[in-house]
């Protein structure tokens, strides 16, 4: 005991120090209860890592990250621990669901142009395009003795023979060729769509398809049964009053004409057109207030069970039964999801307007199709949704907006109109700029549009649609038809009208990556949080603007193929060749603000003949070449800095750079900004992805480094 009490040296005992603490920990902590909103947006982060960045081992890289993220989060207590470690983990989950997709629905891809071939197999869809000009199916070509079956789509330049319906066996001649690209780098992609359709070749029809068997009564019945409600649309309503009603209905826009659908789009009502998250709210809704009703007319339910849990199981399966009828597309899915959220919530008590469900919902569509973070319907209608939900949550809505049992009919009627037109304003404020770095248009009068074509759809044609189609089964349609009628021509009247205004449609160009990753940060901060946190979106939101407005934007266009040009030049767009209109001009034009002004033969620095044109850009000089050329141009060459041509050149060698037919093949098309002697290409954003057309035919590397092998079209 003595001893143990002397002076001899005693070990310390180490005491464990505390997590460190972070000095804006009181900021995060003031924002305790919105961190939950972020849920989506860690994993969109991982997902979109995924597909913007072009090679496996960049998204390596982001793997790793994302999961020393969570790890830092142990380093730290409190809140900021969770956050982090929470963020880490969604991030690369996010990562892992998307490279997962991407290996499920890999399918074999044809990579070279096949010359017309006989094709057979069963006919999974058919659909109009141009208002009926021009039609495309869907065909489940048999397997051959080298490749399996698979799914092509092919353009018909003519309507399909009587018989030619889903479900029917059928032959076609066409020419294959590799999935269509983008036509300029950052713009969409409609191989990395087909990608995930498990779409592996296009093709082009050279004769009407044969009928070899009819659809058998039980194969694709509901695709059949949408074309049959399709047509009895058209023909029993008529005109353009009718495709607009098939539209609305089955999903079916291809016999809208082509004029009526770019006055939908600059009026800002093409969103109506498209079955998904209005259209399923306004059957959802309709449906929860219809069964709702019906069933409290029954005492001996009422008292025994919850009518609203009832009536909303009920209406989540009409509002099911609509999406499938439309087609099931991913919009209209999408919507079903979101939509058994809500009406989940009203049957428990919830909250359906919460922010959280909308999160979750967000959540649950990104795990099952990643894919869809890059659509601008899904970035549209979760915008949407969201501003919504803000605003029905904030004080001035509550004060306003709101209506209050002593409120007479009045005050209820001004209470709706401000709720319509504030909630309109501040949804076209959200959504226009998501719309304009999609579409590069802007409709200047879509608020005033869509405040008078929303309640027409929602309250009269809607249910009148409803109405008339559940009377055609009793053969007494026609009691239904005038109003309906009616309805549908105002609609059509309010969107021809309003494109028709001074200004109606305004071009802006193609915004930056950057700057859209930089408003939509900002977006989320100052739209999620609450606190004093939230204006650090705003630096954010400037810093988008200031990289839209100042990023040098492209001047020269070279299309995949290389066979089209296009010049910008006093705020115009010169093509190589006449365009008519297409689908690259259009989108050329889009991204440089420029309407098209003509050809580069027009242009005073340039020299054409029949073989092409030499020209001059930022001090640059340009030989473009439309065919391949009678003898060498070793000479030519050497004298161009920039060299484009639809054939390969094998004694070309330009100063800077030659884009001919093999060097496009494997970039896809290019933009250059010539002031800098900058180009960039399709490869160059999607790199070694399945799609790109840097891509090796059939092999796709896996995040943990091995090679996945999915066997070419040969034939």
């Amino acid at each position: 005991m003595a001893s143990s009490l002397s002076g001899a040296p005693q070990k310390a005992i180490a005491l464990p120090r505390p997590a460190r603490t972070p000095i804006f920990a009181p900021l995060i902590e003031a924002e305790q209860s919105r961190w939950l909103l972020f849920a989506p947006v860690a994993l969109g982060v991982g997902i979109a890592l995924w597909f913007l960045l072009p090679f496996v081992a960049q998204r390596q890289v982001a793997l790793l990250l994302s999961l020393a993220v969570a790890l830092l989060g142990l380093a730290f207590s409190g809140l900021t621990s969770r956050l982090l470690f929470a963020a880490g983990l969604l991030a690369a989950l996010g990562i892992l669901v998307a490279e997962v997709r991407s290996l499920s629905v890999a399918a074999p891809v044809l990579h070279h142009r096949l010359g017309a071939a006989t094709l057979t197999g069963e006919l999974l869809a058919l659909e109009a395009r141009a208002g009926g000009e021009r039609w495309r199916m869907l065909l489940l070509r048999d397997a051959s003795g080298t490749d399996p079956a698979v799914r092509l789509r092919i353009s018909l330049s003519t309507p399909p023979p009587p018989g030619i319906e889903p479900g029917a066996r059928v032959a076609v001649s066409a020419i294959l060729q590799p999935r269509a690209g983008p036509v300029l780098p950052g713009a969409h992609d409609a191989a990395r769509a087909a990608w995930f359709d498990g779409i592996s070749a296009s093709g082009r029809a050279t004769a009407p398809p044969v009928l070899l068997a009819p659809a058998p009564a039980n194969t694709l019945w509901l695709a059949r049964a949408r074309a049959d409600i399709t047509r009895f649309l058209q023909q029993r309503i008529g005109g353009d009053a009718g495709r607009v009603a098939a539209a609305l209905v089955t999903g079916d826009q291809g016999q809208v004409p082509a004029p009526l659908l770019e006055s939908m789009r600059i009026s800002g009502l093409a969103h109506l057109l498209s079955v998904s998250g209005f259209h399923i709210a306004v059957v959802a809704g309709g449906a929860l207030l219809l069964f709702r009703k019906a069933l409290a007319l029954w005492p001996w339910l009422a008292l025994r069970i919850s009518v609203r849990a009832v009536a909303a199981i009920l209406a989540g399966l009409a509002a099911t039964a609509y999406a499938i009828l439309a087609g099931a597309e991913v919009p209209a899915v999408r919507a079903a999801i979101t939509a058994w959220i809500v009406l989940l919530a009203l049957a428990f008590g919830r909250d359906p307007l919460s922010l959280r469900l909308i999160a979750f919902a967000a959540c649950c569509i990104l795990l099952l199709r990643p894919e869809a973070l890059l659509s601008p319907s899904f970035q549209l209608s979760f915008a949407a949704v969201t501003t919504l939900a803000l605003l029905a949550k904030s004080a001035f809505a509550e004060r306003f907006m709101k209506s209050r049992p002593e409120d007479g009919a009045l005050p209820k009627f001004a209470r709706y109109a401000l709720a319509l037109i504030v909630s309109s304003l501040l949804a076209e404020l959200i959504l226009s700029p998501i719309a304009m770095a999609h579409f590069g248009r802007a409709g200047a009068y879509g608020v005033f549009a869509n405040m008078l074509a929303i309640p027409l759809t929602s309250l009269a044609i809607m249910p009148l649609l409803a109405a008339f189609l559940a009377s055609a089964v009793a053969g007494v349609e026609a009691l239904v038809l005038p109003p309906l009628r009616f309805a549908l021509e105002s609609l059509i009247a309010v969107a021809t009208h309003v494109a028709t205004l001074p200004g109606a449609s305004v071009a802006v160009p193609a915004l930056p990556l950057a700057a859209s990753l930089l408003a939509v940060c900002g977006a989320l901060l100052l739209g999620l949080l609450a606190g004093r946190l939230r204006w650090l979106g705003l630096p954010l939101l400037v810093a988008g603007l200031l990289v839209a407005f100042f990023k040098p934007r492209s001047d020269l266009f070279v299309s995949p193929d290389g066979r089209q040009v296009a010049i910008v030049q006093d705020g115009g767009l010169y093509f190589l060749r006449t365009q008519r209109g297409g689908f690259t001009a259009r989108a050329w034009s889009e991204a440089s603000a420029a309407p098209a002004a003509g050809l580069i033969a027009h242009l005073p620095q340039s020299r054409c003949s029949e073989g092409g044109c030499a020209t001059r850009r930022s001090g640059l000089s340009l030989l473009i070449l439309k065919s391949a050329p009678a003898s060498s141009l070793a000479s030519a060459c050497a004298a161009a800095d920039i060299v484009i041509a639809p054939t390969g050149l094998a004694n070309c060698t330009p100063r800077w750079l030659l884009l001919d037919s093999v060097a496009l093949h494997a970039s896809g098309a290019v933009a250059v900004h010539t002031p800098s002697r900058r180009f960039t290409s399709v490869a160059d954003r999607s790199g070694d992805h399945p799609w790109s057309p840097a891509a090796l035919p059939g092999q796709q590397q896996t995040l943990l480094g091995v090679m996945r092998w999915t066997p070419p079209l040969t034939e």
